[in-house]
């Protein structure tokens, strides 16, 4: 397994941030990087819920929500990828409140290549592509959970 882990402080409270990440099937609303994004069963939150996203510029995700500690703490597991040197992965989000209206928010992400020792041999580059995505996904939440 391979992990990058990427944190920034929000200026909102940690209900404000969890309320953009808990609206798991929709967040393409407001993540530059999705394209599309749905419920792929009958819940749309909490542990169990699944989702689709349709990644830009190209790629798609099923993923499962596996804890939810609203607030505090989302585990989604990826459990497939298509168009993606990815095999499986499971992103852990962090909300840490600093105070009123500022939350810390930690994004670590532990994650299994394809191809063998081709998709190994590429892991370097993966980490800093998806640390680069990672970022640009907490930028956007800034901008989603300050508006």
């Amino acid at each position: 397994m391979r992990n990058v882990n990427v944190s920034r402080q929000i200026q909102s409270s940690a209900s404000g941030v969890w309320d953009v990440l808990a609206d798991f099937p929709n967040v393409a609303d407001w993540n530059s990087g999705v394209k599309t994004s749905y419920a792929t069963g009958e819940s749309s939150g909490g542990v169990g819920a699944t989702r689709h996203c349709d990644l830009s510029p190209a790629g798609a995700l099923e993923e499962t929500v596996r804890e939810w500690e609203p607030s505090k703490k989302m585990v989604v597991s990826i459990d497939s990828a298509s168009r993606l040197p990815i095999k499986k992965g499971l992103v852990t989000f962090d909300l840490t409140a600093q105070g009123d209206d500022l939350t810390t928010v930690t994004v670590d992400y532990d994650y299994e290549t394809k191809w063998g020792l081709l998709g190994r041999a590429m892991g370097g580059l993966l980490d800093r592509q998806l640390t680069r995505g990672f970022d640009g996904f907490l930028t956007d939440l800034d901008t989603a959970a300050t508006s």
